[in-house]
């Protein structure tokens, strides 16, 4: 299964117009009246992520090595000789991976049951030399379910696609991993597939955080509530809250204060992560330092609505993590 390394410059125009705070001007007002703030994000996102492009010749400009980078001869099929770019295996919905090749699969499958992806095909990739995640963005799939058994709203489902198709969500991850690409905790953006929707990332092995949570038996992930009568009519909010308390009780240390000074640096380089869950939060290994995914839902100070998404995010992290009680502020 072949894999499209490169990245590809955007062939639009270049012109400045709405690519910064300040610079619509009479236009402004206008745009957001007829397509909400939507439109503003999409443009101010995509011209940072343009700007770099045409930087760098087309190419994501170069990062650092992630200290928890996995090496490519660690993998048993490249070790063997298998070294062209290539999928090597696929993530399910829970962050599982299920090898490609099954020379593979002792080194990646941690489970024998694979849960279909409700959004967007994340698989590992080894491109270029790297391993990479390859993420490639995408509306609900047809008969997708949110946590439990629950029907995507058919409005929520339509404004989902409608944004993908404009390229919403992968110029915003895009152009939050380009602001945030010197934080070591957070993976580099490596290639952007623009006519494909996907963007190349830095793999991160080991263990998020709610599969740490899950740790003895504990019904977490979204194919063991479906099977569980209580779990499966419990609001997202409640779930959430109930993998927190789990993890606190596996005693894995004093994360809280980790991901209050994440959010700080973070919130220093103009992002503002809006979906904020354990599963977005993995313990690297070997190094034991926890690293911060998934940014397509973020707001960029550039955007509009930033102080007021930079009070949602502040409340979210109280409310999962009661911060403050426990002595941890992110202001």
């Amino acid at each position: 299964m072949a894999v499209k390394p490169v990245a590809y410059p955007d062939p639009g125009t270049s012109g400045a117009s709405l690519d910064q705070p300040g610079s619509a001007g009479f236009f402004e007002p206008l745009v957001r009246g007829l397509a909400g703030d939507g439109a503003l994000n999409l443009v101010r996102a995509k011209g940072e992520v343009r700007a770099a492009l045409r930087a760098g010749g087309g190419l994501v400009p170069p990062a650092p090595l992630l200290e928890d980078a996995l090496p490519p001869g660690s993998i048993p099929s490249i070790a063997a000789g298998a070294r062209h770019d290539r999928v090597l295996a696929e993530i399910d919905q829970d962050g599982f991976a299920f090898a490609i090749d099954r020379m593979d699969e002792p080194f990646f499958n941690r489970r024998a049951r694979r849960t279909p992806r409700q959004q967007n095909l994340i698989d590992i990739a080894l491109v270029g030399g790297h391993v990479c995640i390859r993420k490639r963005i995408r509306s609900y799939r047809m008969g997708a379910r949110l946590w439990g058994d629950r029907p995507v709203p058919a409005r929520e489902w339509a404004q989902r696609s409608f944004w993908v198709s404009l390229g919403l969500f992968m110029y915003s991850e895009a152009a939050a991993l380009l602001r945030l690409s010197d934080l070591p905790f957070v993976p580099k953006l490596r290639g952007i597939d623009l006519a494909g929707r996907t963007l190349y990332i830095d793999y991160v092995p080991g263990e998020n955080l709610r599969t740490l949570a899950a740790r003895g038996d504990a019904a977490v992930h979204d194919a063991d509530i479906k099977d569980d009568p209580h779990l499966c009519g419990l609001p997202a909010r409640d779930l959430e809250r109930r993998e927190v308390e789990l993890l606190d009780r596996a005693g894995i240390g004093d994360f809280r204060r980790e991901i209050a000074e994440m959010v700080r640096e973070i919130n220093a380089r103009g992002v503002v992560p809006l979906d904020i869950k354990l599963g977005n939060f993995i313990r690297g290994a070997p190094s034991g330092r926890l690293y911060w995914l998934d940014f397509e839902l973020s707001r960029l100070r550039s955007q509009p609505r930033w102080d007021a998404d930079l009070a949602v995010q502040r409340e979210t992290l109280e409310q999962l993590f009661d911060l403050a009680a426990r002595g941890h502020t992110v202001v």
